[in-house]
């Protein structure tokens, strides 16, 4: 069976628009897949951790505890994705890297969000398919794959179908460190995938059908991400 690992972007989640229809459209593709493939979904923070960041930063909080306070919102957006998957998945979220190993092998599904401060989820799903020896990293995004500059801010920004993970290392490597930023991928995501070598997928997460598509291996809206080839 393949092994493929979903980080699914919590602005994705659950931005306020028919967010139940899309969890429930969601859960049914992925348990659509369960007799050919096993999966790990690491659910992000979104707008709720970055509003609660914002605060906590007004407040005087340290990096750190602005890095718990968002994995604390990751979890609760993990529960959320659980109950949609009609307890097909791991009954909880799981808190460590080890936790998810583990349960995948028993379930065959799982679902967590971040891990501990410093990480962001994108490192969380890398690290975790790196570890498992993933066939597939799914990377789930507010946009449809990875692009030269942000196409919410920049409408010349042009779409890259197809890269390197060198060519991703270098396109995400400026993006801020800070606790609640915002890229297609974290770096250290990207440094991951590229020294273990794991096919990527970077697609709009609301886009089921192209979800669909890639998890059959089929072409798709989207940036595809090999280890070597050909790229931009």
């Amino acid at each position: 069976m393949k092994k493929i690992v979903m980080s699914l972007g919590g602005s994705v989640m659950v931005p306020g628009n028919d967010d139940v229809g899309y969890l429930a459209g969601l859960a049914d593709l992925v348990l659509s897949r369960r007799d050919e493939a096993r999966f790990v979904i690491v659910t992000g923070g979104g707008r709720t951790a970055r509003d609660y960041i914002d605060m906590g930063r007004r407040l005087g909080m340290d990096e750190a505890s602005l890095d718990g306070l968002g994995i604390s919102v990751t979890r609760v957006n993990a529960r959320l994705l659980i109950g949609a998957l009609k307890g097909y998945s791991y009954p909880v979220p799981f808190g460590t890297l080890e936790e998810g190993l583990l349960s995948v092998r028993t379930h065959g599904l799982t679902v967590g969000g971040g891990t501990h401060p410093g990480h962001t989820t994108d490192t969380v799903s890398a690290l975790i398919a790196e570890m498992w020896g993933a066939d597939l990293f799914v990377n789930l995004t507010a946009v449809p794959g990875a692009f030269t500059s942000d196409p919410k801010k920049n409408p010349d920004a042009r779409r890259l179908d197809r890269l390197t993970t060198e060519e991703l290392l270098e396109l995400v490597s400026r993006t801020d460190k800070k606790a609640g930023s915002h890229s297609v991928m974290d770096p250290l995501a990207a440094q991951i995938i590229h020294r273990a070598g794991i096919d990527t997928a970077i697609l709009d997460g609301r886009d089921l059908d192209a979800l669909g598509r890639c998890l059959s291996g089929e072409p798709f809206d989207g940036t595809v991400v090999t280890t070597k080839g050909e790229g931009t």
